[in-house]
């Protein structure tokens, strides 16, 4: 099975094609969580950002997948049985991070705005592997 949706802003889905991405609620209210930049290592602070955070499941596991997203985010998103992501026609979004259901960093997901070609995935060393 494989599922594909259109997340627009931070909380509509459209085009949504199967049952594999679910979007969460925080159960504190609001439309977005507050995770730590995955981007951002070391420094005196923490830096939090804004995401719309999905569960995705299929028959091998489950994993979370964060969009740093905002009111002007528009962006489709893929994925397929190995839970390989492909995101297409974006707009306002610059990263997304895949997840344990812990909220271990698998692999983040660098869009062309930053990347400045095609979108960018980096896996970093001793990084969890998806589940298979």
């Amino acid at each position: 099975m494989s599922d594909s949706l259109v997340l627009t802003g931070v909380k509509d889905i459209k085009k949504h094609t199967g049952t594999e991405m679910v979007r969460l609620t925080p159960t504190g209210g609001g439309d977005v969580f507050r995770l730590k930049r995955w981007w951002s290592f070391g420094g005196s602070h923490t830096t939090y950002t804004d995401v719309t955070l999905f569960s995705v499941t299929n028959s091998t596991g489950t994993v979370k997948l964060a969009v740093a997203s905002n009111s002007s985010t528009n962006l489709r998103i893929d994925v397929d049985d190995n839970f390989n992501f492909a995101f297409n026609n974006f707009n306002e979004v610059q990263r997304a991070a895949l997840y344990t259901t812990d909220l271990e960093l698998i692999e983040q997901y660098v869009f062309p705005s930053i990347s400045g070609g095609k979108t960018m995935t980096v896996i970093y060393p001793g990084a969890p592997s998806r589940p298979s």
